[in-house]
């Protein structure tokens, strides 16, 4: 039972990987995240000595500044999101995207295709692909060749992107269903016709399957583009990001904020009651409830839901 999506969002993220959340955030919570943003990357650009031009991505970025770190379990987000993975998650990645316009004498190539300058140039996630898809990951994991449904992001959209050419998010509706091998054969060319461009207002909001097709497009605009990313796979796989997040940051953390950084609230050994004869997985077969909140969470949200 669901604790937040309408029928049509789920019949959407069952059928196109995705779910679109128009203007999602509030005036203020645009604010701060816009201005944690610029904060965190002139900081960095400080500390490294990095042109004021430079694009990057900050990873881990709920370490860098608050504002980012309460994105994890945003009241309004959380319940969609375990609606669509489920309560026994950890966050995977959270990276900010920070891009200035091109440079004007850049010229990209066809959407998707990773055959222009911007390529060449370094600019991350130009080409067509679906994430966890890399020969070093997952290469046909499965007996049909597609990826397991391991992951999703929030997609928070921090600069106006209702125009073209601005480094929109480029998908290929239901493509989540599709072998990454096929994508391969088609050498990441896209048919117009399958591709979708999202044209989104500041603030807004993408929540989707990562084994969905997708791209980001040249930002050709006058303005930098902004964008904060949330990934939430299950507790048995582990993070990118992180080995283990800051202790002093686990310490200030609720229980649920505990759980979705990769620890275990009770305190608990990660190898159970009898580490030394026989160890199990915390994150495998979990014994405690207090490890795993989410759960007793999405539990009351779903009862209190029933008629």
């Amino acid at each position: 039972m669901s604790i937040a999506m309408t029928r049509e969002q789920e019949r959407d993220f069952a059928e196109q990987g995705f779910i679109v959340l128009e203007h999602f955030l509030t005036s203020e919570e645009l604010a701060r995240l816009s201005a944690a943003a610029d904060e965190v990357v002139a900081r960095i650009q400080k500390e490294q000595g990095l042109a004021a031009k430079t694009h990057f991505q900050v990873r881990n970025a709920l370490a860098q500044h608050d504002a980012f770190l309460d994105l994890v379990d945003h009241p309004r987000m959380l319940p969609l999101v375990v609606d669509a993975i489920g309560w026994n998650i950890q966050i995977r990645t959270t990276h900010l995207d920070y891009r200035p316009p091109y440079p004007r004498d850049m010229q990209p190539g066809a959407v998707g295709s990773g055959r222009g300058a911007d390529q060449e140039a370094g600019y991350r996630n130009v080409v067509w692909h679906p994430d966890l898809a890399s020969p070093e990951l997952f290469i046909g994991p499965s007996l049909d060749g597609r990826l397991p449904f391991m992951e999703i992001k929030v997609f928070y959209v921090l600069f106006d992107m209702t125009e073209s050419n601005c480094g929109n998010l480029w998908l290929v509706p239901g493509s989540y269903k599709r072998c990454p091998q096929e994508l391969r054969d088609m050498e990441y060319q896209v048919p117009a016709e399958q591709a979708l461009e999202l044209r989104l207002p500041t603030g807004s909001a993408v929540l989707w399957r990562t084994a969905t097709w997708h791209c980001v497009g040249p930002n050709q605009s006058p303005r930098t583009r902004k964008i904060m990313h949330v990934g939430y796979h299950y507790r048995w796989l582990r993070p990118t990001d992180y080995i283990q997040q800051d202790p002093a940051l686990l310490a200030r953390c609720s229980p649920i904020r505990q759980q979705l950084l990769g620890a275990l609230p009770s305190g608990g050994n990660p190898l159970g009651e009898n580490p030394e004869v026989a160890p199990s997985s915390q994150y495998w077969l979990t014994k405690d409830a207090d490890d795993v909140p989410l759960r007793a969470w999405a539990e009351a949200r779903a009862g209190a839901k029933t008629p």
